[in-house]
């Protein structure tokens, strides 16, 4: 008898753990993507951020993101630099802490050169639009900022 209460008890504990850990989680009220458990803004962005955009400051510059995760990087007259890119809400990236805040629907993008060398930069859409984003080098100072507007 002293088992089976013992085990109830345990059970009764493990039950009342389990959700309050899903009642007051830090994720509370994030949409989800289904398919894949990210953030449903992460996954707007992955589609959004798909085509050809041009930097406001430099517009020679021009970046390609495919959907297959490939960007394609041309800028003046110089042969055109292939690297592949990902959107993430994680930290640390390229070595550095960041924050992740879903509320605030932070989200990095990490760029991969054919050797291996990554480069990370803070990703922010312009409020109200699809059309222009924000690149700032992780590490960087506010100089870091760059301006991507969609062609």
């Amino acid at each position: 008898m002293k088992i089976k209460n013992s085990l109830t008890i345990g059970l009764v504990v493990f039950i009342t753990m389990v959700t309050t850990a899903l009642v007051y989680s830090k994720n509370q009220g994030t949409q989800l993507n289904i398919t894949s458990q990210e953030p449903l803004y992460i996954s707007e962005a992955k589609k959004n951020i798909v085509g050809v955009w041009y930097d406001e400051e430099f517009p020679t510059t021009i970046w390609e993101f495919k959907e297959d995760g490939r960007l394609i990087c041309n800028s003046r007259n110089n042969l055109p630099i292939n690297r592949t890119y990902r959107i993430v809400n994680t930290t640390p990236i390229c070595g550095k802490d960041v924050e992740v805040d879903e509320k605030q629907e932070t989200m990095y993008v990490i760029t991969k050169d054919e050797d291996g060398i990554e480069k990370c930069f803070d990703l922010y859409f312009h409020e109200n639009t699809k059309t222009k984003f924000n690149l700032w080098a992780i590490g960087m100072s506010a100089d870091g900022i760059t301006v991507f507007i969609k062609k």
